[in-house]
Formats: structure tokens, sequence, C-alpha cells
């Protein structure tokens, strides 16, 4: 969904700078490609890209010159979604290079086919092989391929980036999350272009503004059932042999989970298995607290839990270890308060221990009630994540942009996008060099590609974020820092991508509700003009002109100036399906293809 903005040669390719009425002329079309918002690539005669078919992942290869099918290859199951919003297929591009085709499915396969023939070279899972949670709308991102490295966001807290050997998938470095990642999204500073912009409807605050943890009822101690841990796989504790009670503390603490059957998991505890279990069917309601009190032997110095996914995410609010062997004096009860950072002493002067123990997943401290997410995603409805909650607080998570690579100051740095921050990280060694919160918004919902230019790093994001640049400083020490120039709610843009054309700045700001095409100032943030006639959309740049996709489904043609919005012309594509129309528009060599899920447009465009 959020790949790099393609752009094009255009000493090579001149493109027709306005269509006839009804559009260019359309050189072919193809049908029954499959579900998805994959924008197609370009290269060697051929059309690369993804899409679910007959309950597979499937990665096809097109002619370019009249789009017959000429090979495609399944690299496993389709990735089941709950919401509806792009239900349908993968988001991401394909990368080529060379001979070699990379791609990331929506299930978080990796994978490296031969271009020729479709075969797979080597393949990965960002879930199963490095710990990544999928977010909500699952995974979105275009591979990058840099040097001898492909680069991908497993979003895992022991690897949040991970660079792999793009011969062979092997692990040449993974990054570490940053404890102190805290999502914050806050009101502007004094100053700032543009204060008066609130955010989303209903005037939540934003960020560390007052917030208001979820009340549980059923408890002495409803601060436990505050934060909690989720999408986690397992749990291990190391533990002497012997008969224990394991009391497993749940609360369904999202306010978008309304009815039994949105959150349904299955968990085993020491090898006695729960199926289809339903904190809010149990508890009786929403912020009711629940406790499964287990009995369970070890027999092995290992106390093992593992989580199983059903209907959105596992979630778990604490775990308490009591021994019973009434014998052995020495045996102390041990308490997890999940998804905490700092210890909690309860009613009774219990004291319970920070978030440890659990095997992936993310933690969330539960502020503005959100805790386990919700519902929210990249384009219709508002709230909180199933396939990767969200809410504020410190975690790792992949996002749905994908990593750029950038040169500063002879540091060669990949930049990148996670649930809660941009963050630019070694290309050498993969370490965190630096990080800058604003531009993530609270709900984890970051999908736009960074941009790099003119010396200035700028991401944004939409539910009441915007958009930031900072200037990245490299200290004595050799540490960078990033300084914030100017940070602008103006420019909130939710997945369509933004552009910089000398020196301008244009996308769309706005989120759930529609957007409106805006043009900043790139180097202030400075508002140069916005125009309601210039739709919500995904843009692209060739030759002299922004070629915009609506998520609508018009294809406007535009001329970028600083003066305000000048369109060249629109049409509307035919055969439109009821689906958001998400995927990147494409040109390459004359021809401006348009995907409609299934449906495959080619255009001819260039300049007669």
């Amino acid at each position: 969904m959020a790949g790099p903005e393609p752009q094009c040669d255009i000493e090579r390719d001149r493109f027709a700078s306005a269509w006839p009425e009804g559009g260019p002329l359309l050189a072919w079309r193809i049908e029954g490609l499959g579900g998805g918002d994959s924008a197609p690539a370009v290269a060697g005669g051929k059309l690369y890209g993804l899409s679910n078919r007959e309950g597979k992942e499937i990665v096809w290869a097109l002619s370019e010159t009249d789009g017959k099918e000429l090979w495609s290859s399944s690299i496993g199951d389709a990735q089941p979604q709950d919401v509806p919003q792009s239900k349908e297929g993968p988001g991401g591009t394909p990368t080529v290079d060379g001979n070699r085709i990379f791609v990331i499915g929506m299930s978080g396969r990796i994978a490296c086919l031969d271009a020729k023939d479709g075969k797979i070279v080597w393949q990965k899972s960002l879930k199963d092989d490095f710990g990544g949670t999928a977010p909500m709308w699952n995974f979105r991102e275009s591979p990058l391929i840099d040097g001898d490295k492909v680069i991908c966001t497993p979003g895992a807290s022991g690897a949040m980036l991970v660079a792999l050997n793009k011969a062979t998938g092997e692990v040449i470095w993974k990054t570490a999350a940053v404890a102190s990642a805290t999502p914050n999204a806050p009101s502007a500073p004094a100053n700032r272009p543009n204060e008066g912009e609130r955010g989303p409807r209903g005037g939540q605050p934003r960020g560390n503004n007052a917030p208001q943890a979820a009340v549980v009822a059923g408890t002495e101690d409803a601060t436990l059932y505050v934060s909690e841990h989720w999408g986690m796989t397992g749990f291990n504790q190391k533990l002497p042999n012997g008969k224990y009670q394991v009391n497993l503390h749940f609360a369904e603490t999202f306010q978008g989970i309304t009815a039994a059957g949105q959150r349904v998991f299955s968990f085993t505890v020491q090898g006695k298995e729960f199926k289809d279990f339903d904190p809010f069917q149990k508890a009786g309601g929403l912020r009711k607290a629940y406790v499964e009190s287990v009995p369970v032997e070890v027999t092995d110095g290992e106390l093992k839990i593992t989580f199983k996914q059903q209907v959105e995410n596992p979630a778990i609010k604490a775990i308490e270890i009591l021994p019973q062997n009434a014998s052995d004096k020495d045996l102390k009860p041990i308490r997890i308060n999940a998804g905490a950072a700092e210890p909690f002493t309860d009613s009774k002067k219990q004291v319970w221990s920070p978030d440890q123990g659990f095997i992936g997943g993310q933690v969330n401290p539960g502020t503005f009630g959100m805790a386990g997410g919700g519902f929210g995603p990249p384009g219709n409805a508002g709230g909180g994540g199933r396939r990767g909650g969200f809410g504020g607080g410190s975690r790792a998570g992949a996002a749905y942009s994908s990593v750029i690579a950038i040169e500063h100051e002879g540091s060669r740095q990949y930049v990148q996008m996670s649930s809660s921050a941009l963050v630019g990280v070694s290309a050498e060694t993969g370490e965190m060099l630096w990080q800058y919160n604003k531009p993530s918004n609270g709900m984890g919902i970051n999908c736009s590609t960074p941009i790099y230019q003119d010396g200035l790093v700028f991401a944004a994001s939409a539910y009441g974020a915007g958009g930031g640049a900072v200037k990245l400083k490299k200290n004595s020490d050799g540490k960078f820092e990033a300084e914030e120039v100017y940070f602008t709610t103006s420019m909130q843009n939710h997945h369509g991508g933004m552009i910089v054309i000398d020196g301008a700045l244009y996308g769309a700001n706005g989120g759930n509700g529609g957007g409106i095409m805006t043009c900043i100032d790139f180097q202030t943030g400075e508002i140069l003009w916005r125009d309601r006639k210039g739709p919500k959309g995904a843009l692209l740049y060739a030759d002299g002109r922004l070629y915009l996709r609506s998520e609508e489904g018009p294809i406007v043609l535009i001329e970028p100036t600083k003066e305000g919005y000048k369109e060249v012309a629109r049409f509307e594509q035919p055969d439109r399906s009821t689906a958001m129309a998400w995927a990147h528009p494409i040109i390459a060599n004359g021809k401006l293809y348009i995907r409609d899920q299934g449906l495959l447009l080619c255009y001819d465009v260039k300049a007669k």
C-alpha cells in the first residue's frame, strides 16, 4: 500500500501534456488478476505484481506488450483479514533487481523469485522467522534492495528492521527497537505553522494530552487491567518442578469492541487447551475483569503458555504463578503485569513485575481506552487495531510504510516509519541512529513513505497527527540527532503519498473523512495552497505533471505550481469495482497503468 512513488526518465520518455475528453487511448486491459492493491513494477518488458487468487498469495508476471500472463507463482496461502477495507489482497509493490523479483505478501512472507519463470529462490516469514506481528491490515511494505541487501520491517522488538542477503535470504543484521519510542503527535508548539488546525473529529486529545486509563470493573485493582501484551505467540517462565496455580487475567478494554465474537483466540497452559476463548463473553462485557485459573504441574523446569490468533489478536493483562507445594517455603509467587514498563503494587501490597517472558507481540499501556486495539483502517473507520491493535505507549511494530535509503554526512542510512516513530538506522550495522516521534499517529497507522530531499527528512500520517521535517545533525561523538525544523497539522497524509517538486510538497491532507489536495513549502511547512477540487488519492510525478489516482476512482492530471491547484484533465476508468482505489498509478515507457483489484488497464500517454 505504501510503496515508493515511481518516477520516470523524462530524458527518454515524453508524455502528453493533456488528455482528450474521456481520457487517453486505452492500449489494452486484462481481467482476472485476483484481489489486491499492489501496483505493478515494470522492468525488462514485463509487469510484476501481487494478488490473492483461489486462496493463494500469488506473484504474477505479464507481458508489457499486451498484458498476457507469462507466469504466476504462489508464495503460500492467502492471508485472511478481519476488517473489510483492503482485505482483497496484497498492497506492496514488487521490487525488481536484475533477474530477481522481491516481494512481501500480506502474510509477512518475503520471497525472492526468478524473473524469468517465477521459481522461488528463497523465502522467509517476518512473523515466524523474526517474531514480527502483522499490523491490523497485515504487511503492506515494498522491500528495499540496496547493494547486496534486502531491507524489510518485521516490527519485532528484537528485529524491527532486518537486512537479508539478497542472494540467499540469510540474516546480515537486525535492528532492536528503542524502548523509549512513544508516539505522540502532540499539539503544535508555539510559533509553529498552522497552529489553529485541530485533530480528528470529536476533538480527541492527541498523544500525551491528559490520557485517561480505562475503568475496569470486577476487581480491586483496576490499574492491573489497563496495560496489556497483545499479538504474542507464547509465554515462558523458568520454574522449579512442582505444582502451581496459574491465574491469567483478562479484560476487554478497547472501546471499539462492543459484543462477543469480536476477539476470539485459543491458548494452552502447560498443555491444557482453552479453545475459542472470548474475553468479552467470559467477563460479561467491556471493561470487566476475568481471571482464568489453571492448575498445572511443571516437570521440565519451565512453564509454557502458547497463544493462537483466531479473530483479533490474543491479548492478556497479567499472569500470576502461585506455587502449590506447601512444604517448599522458598518458592515465591511470580506476578507479571503484562504491557507495563514499571512494577505495580496492588491493594494487597503484592508487587507485580513489569512485562516479561512473552514471545513476540507488542505492549500497550492502554491510554484513551484503546488497549487491545480496535478498528481504524488506512481508509475507513477510526479507532484501534485488530490485527495489530494500537494506542499510545512504547512499542515496536511494523506499520505500512516502505524503507528508503539516504546518504547523510558520510553515513548511509535506512529511514522508515514504524508504528510509533520515524527512525534512521545504520545501513552497515542496523544500529538505531535517531528517531522522531511526532509524524506517527497514536493509532500506529503510518502508511506513507518518508521523503529525504534538500537536507530534510519528512514524514506524515493522518488520525490527528501531521507532517514533520527534521534536519539530521552529526555530533562530535559521531552520534546523530534529528532536530525538528517544523511540524504542521496541515499535511496529515493518510496513504496516498507525497511528492516534492521545486521546493514544494504536494499531497492530500486528510484521513477517513476524505482529504484536500494541499501544497506546502518543503523547507518551512508554510501552506502555499489547498483546494477541495483536488481529491484525496495516490500521487505519481512524470514529465512535469502530477498523476493523481483518486481513492474514489477518477484519474486526474495536474500541473504542479506553487500558485494554486491547476487541473489539466481527468477521466473515469471503466468498470470500476466497489473497492476503494488505493493502488498507485504507474507510468513506464509511455504507458499509464491503473489497477482496480483484478482489472489492470494500460493507457497510451506518450506524446505524439
